[in-house]
């Protein structure tokens, strides 16, 4: 006869394998135990059915739901058993979602929308739809979906292309929500700004996410995009591997810049700021001329060019070659002053000697009391005088060669009635 108390007795519920066989019993409460961790589910009242384990769960959890696993079959098996049969466990698949602009909708919530859907060209260079959202401004925007029914207990991955989302006081908001069950408090937020998440890929101004979650217990799942104080544009994307031939074409001033490529400037960057690429690449210059690097690493001087000598030009007449010759001579003269003028550091000692004017002021105030001053203002009284020498090498360079073109122009014109000349003779 059996104790009312039996051990055996109190195993009721039925165990299901992932693939519907049955794997034994156990009890209700260590059922409802497997049911809390989402290792199980309820079938109906007294029968359970395990979960598969995903790729996206730790050792330590895969481990742990193997031991579950032999445990639940162990307990039907005969005592005298020494070799437990371990089943097989099928990889979880994966669900894959991929952002579409036409399913997503501003949040009624938000009383300060700004955005707009449209259609542009992507980094592949196929037009796709995308919706930007966001201003400079405090206007709190969200685009969000429809509550979607994904599986529970399952892996998804959710890819889209993105751009902007950042400005250049680091006080922007741009982040990707996931809610459960309409469970604002307990959601997920990943923020895509400022490399809190790498993105798999960046192209033209554009960078490739594909963010990963588990659907866990919860059924009804929202995805929502938030952006504040930066414009953020999210575009449709394909799978990551349909991307796998697409170069990754970088921002070459990405490490100086404060932020990140926005479509909504021409260039990806404003025009008028201290980390325009105008303005980079003049640095970049300065730098060069300098003979030192970001960190005053000393580089190597650059390698003179050396100036192109025409051929010689066939005789046409003792009237024709002297002109030539000395056309010759005019353009070579010209180029070697310029390419002098760059290599032995003129202009480089004029920077400095700037530089250091601008500091002795600067150290002459604080000596007479004016201790108000701005690092600042002289960083950009440097800066300035670094402009102004650059736009005047530019103008000098340009005349320059306006003077070549209108010598081999004039030159031309004389060879030119010299052939005549001897045409008519």
């Amino acid at each position: 006869m059996t104790k009312n108390n039996s051990n055996a007795d109190k195993r009721t519920v039925i165990v299901l394998t992932q693939d519907g066989e049955q794997a034994g019993l156990t009890y209700p409460r260590r059922a409802a135990g497997l049911v809390k961790k989402g290792r199980a589910r309820f079938v109906n009242d007294n029968t359970i059915r395990l979960n598969s384990v995903s790729d996206a769960l730790n050792t330590e959890d895969i481990k742990m739901d193997n031991n579950i696993i032999n445990n639940t079959l162990n307990e039907t098996k005969a005592p005298m058993q020494e070799t437990p049969v371990q089943p097989s466990i099928p990889e979880q698949p994966i669900n894959r979602l991929f952002f579409n602009a036409r399913e997503w909708s501003f949040n009624k919530d938000c009383q300060k929308n700004v955005g707009s859907r449209s259609f542009m060209q992507g980094p592949d260079g196929i037009i796709s739809e995308a919706f930007t959202i966001g201003d400079w401004g405090y206007n709190w925007s969200e685009i969000v979906t429809k509550s979607l029914i994904l599986p529970k207990h399952t892996l998804h991955t959710f890819t889209f292309w993105l751009n902007g989302g950042e400005n250049d006081n680091n006080n922007e908001v741009c982040r990707l929500e996931i809610i459960f069950n309409n469970d604002y408090e307990n959601r997920y937020t990943y923020n895509l700004n400022r490399n809190f998440i790498k993105p798999l890929k960046k192209c033209r101004g554009w960078e490739l996410y594909e963010i990963p979650f588990i659907t866990a217990d919860n059924e009804y799942t929202q995805l929502r995009f938030v952006a504040q104080r930066a414009y953020m544009t999210v575009l449709n994307a394909k799978a990551v591997s349909e991307y796998a031939d697409l170069p990754e074409i970088l921002d070459e001033f990405e490490g100086e810049r404060p932020q990140r490529h926005n479509i909504v400037f021409d260039d990806g960057f404003p025009t008028n700021t201290w980390y325009s690429t105008k303005a980079l690449r003049e640095k970049q210059i300065r730098r060069q001329l300098s003979g030192q690097d970001w960190e005053n690493k000393i580089l190597p001087k650059p390698t003179p060019t050396p100036v192109p000598v025409p051929p010689p030009v066939p005789s046409a007449g003792n009237s024709v070659l002297p002109a030539l010759e000395a056309l010759q001579g005019s353009v070579t003269s010209i180029l070697t002053d310029m390419l002098n003028e760059l290599q032995n550091g003129g202009i480089h000692q004029e920077i400095i000697n700037q530089v250091q004017q601008v500091v002795e002021e600067a150290i002459n105030g604080v000596d007479s009391g004016d201790v108000d001053i701005d690092a600042d203002d002289i960083a950009d009284s440097i800066m300035e005088q670094f402009s102004d020498k650059i736009s005047d090498l530019t103008d000098e360079i340009t005349n320059k060669l306006e003077d070549i073109s209108g010598r081999i122009e004039n030159a031309v014109d004389d060879i030119n009635d010299r052939l005549e000349e001897m045409n008519d003779d």
